[in-house]
């Protein structure tokens, strides 16, 4: 984790060198939990940190579940957007896009997975996942469902999540090694799963970290 939180926040500080504020989008769940105090004790100047998950279950912002509320907890020096903007899905998912457009390209994105391939909120089977995956889309959010509750969820697009100058996945265990070693082997029955897009986007390097 501590790798981890050096090479995200070098993409941060090398923006950071370059303009007056820098975006970092990260992962909520699981996924993020023995990061985030290893990235939080890096020396940057969190005050010019703009910080948002990658998707959100659509819960009150300071329900045990939301993904924002982790993150905020976990980086408090940062500025931490919610993606809830509105009182609709539907309408919190369309500002929350226009807040982050104006602060792309990301200077990192790091995405988390699941056992059932997906990243984000972006999951196998669900309604739309194919203009959610589409490289030529706009850069967007959208409503998307989970198998399990809470099921509403807010997630970026595949298109939305490559504005970025670094791109990074995070996964445990031995069941998430055994998935991406079948993707990056092209085994057909991994075709069909989110993360399949993502990693042969081939837009720019995607870089794994991966523990027990």
């Amino acid at each position: 984790m501590r790798q981890l939180a050096r090479d995200l926040a070098l993409q941060v500080a090398s923006m950071l060198s370059r303009q007056a504020r820098a975006s970092l989008l990260l992962p909520g769940g699981s996924s993020p939990q023995q990061l985030l105090p290893c990235l939080a004790a890096e020396p940057l100047e969190w005050a010019r940190v703009d910080v948002s998950p990658t998707d959100e279950r659509w819960v009150a912002a300071d329900a045990e579940q939301s993904n924002w509320r982790l993150l905020q907890q976990g980086l408090p020096a940062a500025c931490c957007l919610d993606p809830r903007q509105a009182h609709t899905a539907q309408a919190s998912a369309s500002l929350w896009a226009d807040q982050l457009q104006s602060r792309m390209p990301f200077a990192a994105v790091l995405l988390g997975m699941g056992e059932d391939g997906h990243f984000a909120s972006l999951f196998p089977g669900m309604p739309g996942l194919a203009e959610a995956l589409d490289l030529h889309a706009a850069p967007a959010a959208l409503c998307a469902q989970a198998p399990s509750e809470p099921r509403q969820r807010l997630s970026l697009n595949l298109a939305m999540l490559l504005q970025t100058q670094w791109l990074g996945l995070l996964a445990f265990g031995q069941s998430k090694k055994q998935l991406l070693d079948a993707v990056l082997a092209d085994a057909p029955q991994s075709r069909r799963l989110p993360l399949h897009a993502l990693l042969t986007a081939g837009r720019l390097p995607l870089r794994m970290y991966w523990a027990p």
